[in-house]
């Protein structure tokens, strides 16, 4: 009896403590209490950091109770892909969600699984958008940062409360490419790590270079077309016709820059098939201002962002 006490006890402690930690770390915890401790360990990850764009200019517009069940909807749909694909919800920070890949689970496809999540969530948010019955009503878009790498992983805080979450440069890149999509009217942008681990089942095109702060070099940023056995000619042209502006861009090619790019601007949405989405249009404008106001020499055609 004692016995059967016990273990009802552990499962509502377990049932009560999912909602509040990843289902992945309340077992391990069941299975071994002295995971339950300060300390940290190296892994290379995938770090994603999600935003849902417009909170500010909703939150203007309706009742707190009602802005509270609306974000929770939409952050729902975030976390539905996140875990369908293995990955961890670190937490919930306001209207943002960051999450992990390859901790604390190892996962050799992290970065697979992380542009997997961030592309299914983008998906799913505008099929909620798109429904008949929502067109009319309020939502969100989201923006999406993902970035690969070593961190340390394990639980930080103090010895009376602590979080199971990484720190590390890798996590500090990701919170800053989450606000990029928007200077680029895209959703989803990752890191050259990141780039590189999966190029061969995503079809990508490199945007730009850019400086964030806080990180002293500069880095390329991609975004992710499709799969690569589902890649459409039209995306794979989309990907060619981009790279040969970007090309003609960093040779201060501007004039052959934007003509390639605002031709290119048109064809976007069978590139993306999302109207809303085009960098093409944005480098075009900038190639422009560049026509008229020409960068100093020497150039290296790093783009500075002034704000995190």
């Amino acid at each position: 009896m004692r016995y059967l006490a016990e273990e009802r006890a552990r499962r509502r402690l377990e049932d009560a403590f999912s909602h509040y930690l990843s289902p992945a770390i309340v077992d391990r915890l069941a299975r071994d209490p002295s995971a339950l401790r300060l300390g940290g360990e190296r892994r290379e990850v995938t770090v994603m950091f999600a935003d849902l764009s417009g909170f500010t200019d909703l939150s203007s517009k309706v009742e707190p109770e009602v802005l509270v069940r609306i974000t929770n909807q939409y952050l729902g749909y975030i976390v539905e892909q996140v875990e369908a694909t293995g990955g961890y919800v670190d937490k919930f920070i306001g209207d943002a969600v960051m999450a992990l890949w390859g901790a604390p689970i190892a996962d050799p496809q992290h970065a697979v699984n992380g542009i997997r999540a961030a592309m299914g969530a983008v998906s799913r948010i505008r099929e909620a958008q798109e429904a008949p019955r929502n067109r009319d009503a309020l939502g969100f878009s989201v923006r999406i940062g993902l970035n690969s790498g070593p961190v340390v992983v394990g639980n930080v805080g103090t010895d009376k409360r602590y979080n199971y979450t990484a720190v590390g440069e890798t996590v500090n890149v990701a919170s800053r490419l989450e606000s990029v999509p928007s200077l680029y009217a895209c959703q989803i942008v990752v890191g050259p790590h990141t780039a590189e681990l999966v190029k061969s089942k995503f079809l990508l095109r490199e945007l730009d270079t850019i400086q964030v702060k806080g990180r002293e070099s500069p880095l390329a940023i991609f975004q992710p077309l499709a799969e690569q056995a589902q890649a459409t000619p039209e995306q794979r042209e989309c990907a060619e016709r981009y790279a040969e502006a970007l090309a003609s861009y960093r040779a201060m090619r501007f004039t052959e820059a934007w003509a390639l790019w605002e031709a290119l601007a048109s064809k976007e949405q069978d590139c993306m098939g999302d109207p809303k989405a085009n960098p093409s249009s944005e480098m075009a404008a900038r190639a422009r201002l560049f026509m008229a106001h020409p960068p100093t020499h020497p150039w290296d055609g790093v783009w500075v962002l002034t704000s995190k």
